[in-house]
């Protein structure tokens, strides 16, 4: 994104990410009625994200393997206009560097999903589910927790829950279905918010510091493991302002090859004022340009 000077590539939370081949459908158009003064739902239509047994692994040590896929959903959020945007940039509004163009209580989001087991033997998936806003797109990456050994952990995704699958012939037992709801969604929204300050402020010395004092991994993966608001660990890094979500990235990841499928259909209410900032599926509007900061604690190996 230009001009973001609340979150430079030049810090060292930020870098671009790697993923696995992904099969996800990015649909931007959105079906919208009316709901009450001021407020418009959308649904958008479903998304799919597969994996399939020849993926080569994302990391292997030799005793822990890795694989994995991900895909971006782009939700329908309106650009601001010029004149919108320059007024954003007189307001200063920290650790972003200006206000954002939509907050969390402006537009609302939940995801649906089904999660399929395509193969004969079961297998424990990871779903995972990163946010994006305006100012940047979250990768968890993997942090170095033995030097000695060269050994590296996965850090936590915003959303991270393992689920079991039965084999295909176990009929319903091979999928899952489930929602994230507007709260969780939401929670996401402050959490990664939280990291974004997190990385410009970062703690020294405290939960899960290194030998030489690096706390950030630790307290970013807490972050997305509970819930910030009611977490004193975190809370005093919760900023005034929490953008909103522009997108998620939806992975899947499993310790052995795998052939799974899943499908997300995400709903967004906006509330903004005069219901403003989703665009309707009849519109040619411009859409708002993903931004192009990645935002992260990790690396890879």
């Amino acid at each position: 994104m230009p001009k973001n000077s609340g979150i430079s590539s030049q810090l060292p939370g930020l870098r671009h990410p790697s993923t696995g081949a992904s099969a996800l459908v990015l649909v931007l158009c959105v079906l919208s009625t009316a709901c009450g003064e001021n407020e418009k739902t959308a649904t958008m239509p479903p998304s799919q994200l597969a994996m399939t047994p020849d993926l080569a692994p994302i990391y292997d040590d030799g005793e822990m393997t890795l694989y994995e896929v991900k895909g971006g959903i782009q939700f329908p959020i309106l650009a601001p206009s010029d004149v919108q945007s320059d007024a954003l940039w007189q307001q200063q509004v920290e650790p972003y560097g200006r206000k954002p163009w939509i907050t969390s209580e402006d537009v609302r989001v939940q995801l649906t999903w089904t999660l399929s087991n395509l193969d004969q033997e079961g297998h424990v998936v990871e779903l995972l589910v990163d946010p994006w806003n305006e100012f940047g797109r979250y990768w968890p990456g993997l942090t170095l927790v033995d030097p000695d050994e060269g050994e590296y952990q996965p850090n936590f995704s915003g959303i991270d829950t393992y689920y079991e699958l039965s084999g295909v012939g176990a009929g319903e037992a091979s999928r899952r279905h489930g929602t994230y709801t507007y709260d969780d969604l939401q929670e996401l929204a402050v959490d990664f918010a939280t990291v974004i300050n997190l990385i410009a402020n970062p703690p020294v010395g405290g939960l899960g510091a290194d030998e030489d004092g690096n706390a950030l991994p630790a307290y970013v993966n807490h972050t997305f493991q509970n819930h910030s608001e009611s977490d004193l660990l975190v809370r005093p890094y919760i900023p005034g302002t929490i953008p909103g979500l522009t997108g998620v990235d939806i992975g899947l990841r499993t310790r052995e090859p795998a052939t799974l499928a899943i499908e997300v259909v995400v709903e967004l209410v906006d509330r903004s004022e005069d219901a403003d900032r989703v665009r309707e599926d009849d519109s040619n509007d411009e859409i708002l340009y993903p931004s192009g900061t990645i935002v992260t604690i990790g690396t890879a190996p």
